[in-house]
C-alpha cells in the first residue's frame, strides 16, 4: 500500500482494474502502436515492466510510453479513462510525497484528496507541446494546482506559493537517476525560500543547510514560525556567520546563547516536521 485512506482506496481500485486481461491487452495495443514494446500479460505486470525499463533506460523511455497514454487520456469515454488511470497509478508514489510535503499542519488524507484530484486533471489535459520530462512536468503542474487550492482554503499566507510556482520550471535535463518528485521539489523549494528571504540570489543550499532551509520554509508555511525570525535563523546558519557577528562586536558567549535559543525553538518544530514527513 502507498499510504493512508485515499491512496489505499486507489490501490484497491487498481487491483480490481487489474483483475481482467482485456484492459491490459488494450493498453499493450496502444503502446505497440506508439512504438513501445512490452511483454506483460496484466496491467500490474505491464506497469512494473515499464517502470523497470525506466530505471534502466532513463527519462527518454518514461517520456515515450507516458506520452502515448497521455494522448489517449485527453479523449472521451472508457478508453480515455483507462489511459488516464494507468498514468495516475504510475504517478502515485510522487503524489504521496507531494502530499507529505504540502500538508503543513493539514490532515494528510484531505490534502491527498486534493493532490489526487489535481493529478487527474493534469493527466487528462496534459500539454503535449511541453518539452522536458513528462513525469516531472506532471508533478510540477499537480503541485501548482494543488498548492493553489490548498492556499485558497488556508488562512496562512506568510510564504505565498502560487507566485513562486508560476515562475518555477522543471530543469530541461535532470540526471537520469534523479527522482522526478525531488527534482520538482528542489526547484520549487529554492524559489520559495528565495521569495521568503531565506536564500540569497543564486544560493543553492545542500547538506545540513539545505535541510534547515526546507524546515524553515515548512515551519513558516505551517504558521509555526514567523518569517522574520526564519530569516534571522537562515542568516545565522550561513558559513562565516559567527565570524561576521564577532567582527560586528558580538561576543562568543552571546553567539552561543543565541544559537542555543535557536536550537530550543526549532527542536519541537523539527519534531512536527519529522512526523509530517
Amino acid at each position: 500500500m502507498t499510504g493512508p485512506r485515499v491512496f489505499e482506496s486507489l490501490d484497491a481500485e487498481w487491483a480490481l482494474l487489474c483483475a481482467g486481461s482485456e484492459r491490459a491487452e488494450m493498453v499493450l495495443g496502444w503502446l505497440r502502436e506508439g512504438g513501445v514494446l512490452a511483454e506483460a500479460h496484466g496491467l500490474a505486470e505491464l506497469l512494473a515492466e515499464l517502470e523497470c525499463r525506466d530505471r534502466a533506460r532513463g527519462r527518454a523511455h518514461s517520456d515515450r510510453w507516458m506520452r502515448v497514454l497521455l494522448a489517449r487520456a485527453a479523449g472521451d469515454g472508457d478508453e480515455a479513462q483507462l489511459a488516464a488511470r494507468v498514468v495516475v497509478q504510475a504517478m502515485l508514489p510522487g503524489a504521496v510525497r507531494l502530499t507529505q510535503r504540502l500538508r503543513a499542519g493539514r490532515d494528510f488524507d484531505e490534502t491527498g484528496q486534493v493532490v489526487v484530484a489535481c493529478l487527474y486533471q493534469v493527466v487528462r489535459r496534459y500539454p503535449m507541446w511541453r518539452r522536458g520530462g513528462v513525469a516531472a512536468t506532471l508533478l510540477l503542474e499537480t503541485l501548482h494546482m494543488a498548492s493553489r487550492e490548498l492556499r485558497a482554503e488556508s488562512e496562512t499566507d506568510a510564504v505565498p506559493w502560487h507566485p513562486v510556482l508560476e515562475t518555477a520550471a522543471v530543469p530541461d535535463e535532470p540526471a537520469a537517476a534523479d527522482d522526478p518528485t525531488e527534482t520538482v521539489w528542489r526547484t520549487v523549494l529554492r524559489r520559495q525560500a528565495t521569495e521568503a528571504g531565506l536564500l540569497r540570489a543564486e544560493e543553492v543550499p545542500d547538506g545540513a543547510r539545505g535541510e534547515l532551509v526546507e524546515l524553515l520554509v515548512w515551519a513558516v508555511t505551517a504558521g509555526l514560525l514567523d518569517v522574520v525570525r526564519a530569516r534571522v535563523i537562515a542568516d545565522e546558519s550561513r558559513a562565516g556567520a559567527r565570524e561576521n557577528a564577532e567582527a560586528a562586536g558580538v561576543s562568543a558567549v552571546t553567539w552561543r546563547q543565541r544559537r542555543s535559543r535557536t536550537v530550543r525553538q526549532l527542536r519541537p518544530i523539527a519534531d512536527q516536521w519529522t512526523q509530517a514527513a
